[in-house]
């Protein structure tokens, strides 16, 4: 006996609601131009830093402080708008 073909149930997923999103967006005003430059410069001078600690052998407090700056740089996108 052959089986005929049945019919998918469908998984019926809710909606996020679209206001919501936008109520959070609209609240918090955009990132000024400090911001940005200071992130992006905290990132460049951690792997500046790195690179010139394993260029010239220096101490690891140097490498420390270069991933120290990397890391605040990476936790300030959190906050970017």
């Amino acid at each position: 006996m052959s089986k005929g073909r049945r019919k998918s149930k469908q998984i019926k997923r809710p909606t996020p609601p679209k206001t919501a999103v936008r109520k959070a967006e609209a609240g918090k005003p955009p990132s000024p131009q400090w911001y940005v430059a200071t992130m992006f410069g905290l990132m460049a001078l951690g792997v500046m830093m790195v690179l010139v600690r394993y260029l010239f052998q220096l101490d690891n407090l140097v490498l420390i402080g270069g991933l120290v700056a990397i890391a605040i740089g990476f936790v300030m996108t959190t906050n970017y708008h």
